[in-house]
């Protein structure tokens, strides 16, 4: 993880010292985590994008060590930075979730194959399949299945305005 690298200057610690690389990777992962879980697409961008890098790095900052006297401080920095890149639609990206089921038994249909935005995924044995998008209107799906049509031949689409969406599916077995 090149950002490890880039993050312990702004610890005021060598990058030849590994003596914290556990921790620091630790607060890496949970700024990642912690982005994403608000719609933030961080992972991909970590090592190239400043304001990611930027984000992370106070993130850590604020959480490394026990006395740290600018924690406050700098917990407050990071939730405006994330408040920023979440209301951005250059970096925010929302789940979308198929579920797709039999439309008489609600049993789930592994293998399901959803088309959405360009994208093919199969759904797992959950009957699920995720994807992430940016905000958008008028997205396209198209969801098919081994033995089973779908209720209606009418293409599908849905908006993805400010949250993550839902879309239940319930294909007729042939």
């Amino acid at each position: 993880m090149a950002i490890l690298a880039d993050i312990k200057p702004y610890l005021r610690i060598g990058t030849a010292n590994t003596a914290y690389d556990n921790e620091i990777t630790d607060l890496i992962n949970a700024a990642i985590a912690d982005l994403k879980l608000s719609g933030v697409t961080a992972e991909s961008a970590v090592d190239t994008d400043p304001l990611i890098k930027r984000a992370i790095a106070v993130y850590v900052k604020a959480n490394f060590g026990w006395n740290n006297p600018d924690s406050e401080k700098l917990q407050e920095t990071y939730k405006m930075l994330k408040n920023h890149l979440t209301l951005s639609a250059d970096y925010s990206r929302f789940e979308i979730t198929f579920t797709v089921k039999d439309s008489i038994t609600a049993v789930a249909i592994r293998g399901a194959k959803v088309i959405f935005n360009g994208e093919t995924k199969y759904t797992g044995v959950d009957g699920k399949a995720i994807f992430y998008t940016l905000v958008g209107t008028n997205y396209e799906y198209e969801v098919t299945a081994d033995d089973y049509i779908a209720d209606d031949d009418d293409l599908n689409w849905i908006d993805v305005t400010t949250t993550a969406v839902a879309i239940a599916i319930n294909l007729v077995a042939v």
